[in-house]
């Protein structure tokens, strides 16, 4: 059982690891999805940087999904953190 377990956890690890794996860097936008269209989305003066798949830095989680959603879900997270 405990092989199981470690084996399991150092595979999700590699897989988090891997470059051309994208689940690990996704950001969950949903909340932003559930707003009325055309509203203005305002967003906290937080810094806790995003890269985007566009090689711009994002302020934070609200920022990035900003441009997210503008980008009709082209935009992806390539990092946390600056780029």
């Amino acid at each position: 059982m405990k092989i199981t377990g470690v084996f399991v956890l150092l595979t999700l690890a590699v897989l988090c690891l891997a470059r051309e794996m994208p689940l690990c860097l996704q950001v969950d936008c949903s909340e932003y999805r559930r707003l009325e269209r055309g509203r203005p989305i305002y967003c906290e003066r937080l810094y806790q940087p995003f890269c985007g798949s566009d090689g711009k830095t994002y302020n934070n989680k609200c920022s990035f999904c900003k441009a997210v959603l503008r980008s009709r879900g082209a935009l992806h997270m390539r990092q946390a953190g600056v780029c």
